[in-house]
């Protein structure tokens, strides 16, 4: 959202249309009629008050708003700004700040680049009409706001009779019928799809170097687990659920950017009591979650444990033992000579009898004595 310019304190005040004059005027009496009402149904009423107004009593309004122009103006002319401010009062911005997107700059259209030889799409019902009746219910409310127009020209359509609801959307065939004729034979020039939508959108440079393209594509979710709970819905989605088919019913053909806007609408419209019914259905929606997810969550650790464990009984299994190192002073130690290497070396004289076995120790002492010898 776009920051205000700042304005000077001193300057004239701008002049009010007939229809925000009376807003101003009627809006306490209407609150005080009418406690229960939120912002929006409260501007909707005013809205409803003011096409209501006859000619006469509208006329006293609108001279109203004359005199109110006529002091602006007569202010404004003998207003002198000071440094740094226009005519107006407004602060001249030498540099003013521009709509960033991840820290690239847009245009101040954000439509995609299309073919101007392109077939024009073909219009609803609904939109024929209001782009039919706007001068006309223009010309009826003048002071009426952008969104309050369209409000009143939804409320308009709807109260349509049978018939002419059905030569609207004859009109709305024909104009169908002459898009499809029109694409049939339409061929769309090098770098366009079939619809005349630039394919390679032109590039624009970072402040910093690098390019970026001026469609700016999301990052795609990763796919989501199947088994994991259905998210908690919120209450406006509980009363599109009732709201929808309602909808449908009363604009047949109604495309999902309208159908959009006039469940907004009606979402704004409904009464707290209403509207606290739909807020109780996304509390309860809300716990229902909670305990899925905590039991989704409890089975998804309990899954991943039982797979880490065989994966480590996996990796043991498939170890296998090395030998014990062995140092160089085991390696190279002398080993003593086998107790038959040391019988063999020993002299018995055979005119003596043989002498009985001795111990251990004095063979080993007669070995050596042999040696020496």
């Amino acid at each position: 959202m776009s920051k205000k310019i700042p304005k000077d304190p001193g300057a004239p005040k701008r002049n009010m249309s007939a229809y925000l004059l009376y807003q101003n005027a009627m809006r306490e009496q209407f609150k005080a009629q009418n406690p229960g009402m939120t912002f929006g149904q409260l501007a909707k009423y005013t809205s409803a008050m003011y096409s209501e107004l006859t000619p006469a009593e509208k006329e006293a309004w609108v001279q109203r708003a004359e005199a109110d122009k006529q002091r602006y103006l007569h202010e404004l002319s003998t207003y002198i700004p000071p440094p740094g401010f226009d005519a107006k009062g407004d602060a001249i911005m030498t540099n003013p700040p521009q709509a960033t997107f991840r820290g690239v700059k847009r245009s101040s259209s954000s439509k995609l680049t299309k073919d101007v030889n392109a077939p024009k799409r073909n219009l609803s019902a609904y939109l024929l009409y209001q782009n039919a009746m706007r001068n006309h219910f223009k010309a009826e409310n003048p002071g009426m706001t952008f969104g309050q127009l369209a409000k009143y020209t939804s409320h308009m359509y709807k109260n349509l009779t049978p018939e002419e609801k059905a030569a609207w959307d004859a009109r709305s065939q024909a104009d169908r019928e002459r898009y499809e004729a029109e694409m049939a034979g339409y061929v769309p020039p090098p770098g366009h799809d079939a619809q005349g939508v630039l394919i390679e959108a032109p590039q624009h440079l970072y402040p910093g170097g690098g390019i970026v393209s001026s469609r700016v594509k999301r990052s795609r979710r990763g796919p989501r687990d199947p088994l994991a709970p259905k998210r908690a819905r919120g209450s406006f989605v509980f009363f599109t659920f009732d709201m929808r088919p309602q909808v449908m019913r009363e604009f047949p053909g109604i495309k999902f950017v309208e159908m959009g806007t006039v469940l907004g609408e009606r979402w704004r419209a409904i009464s707290p009591e209403e509207k606290k019914r739909y807020e109780d259905m996304s509390a309860q929606d809300k716990v229902r979650f909670h305990l899925e997810m905590q039991k989704y969550q409890q089975t998804q650790a309990a899954a991943a444990s039982a797979a880490a464990a065989q994966q480590q009984a996996l990796a043991q299994a498939q170890a296998v033992p090395e030998p014990a190192p062995v140092s160089l002073q085991q390696q190279y130690q002398p080993q003593a000579p086998p107790q038959e290497q040391q019988q063999q070396y020993q002299y018995t004289d055979p005119n003596q009898p043989q002498a009985p076995p001795q111990p251990q120790e004095q063979q080993n002492y007669q070995y050596q004595q042999y040696q020496q010898f």
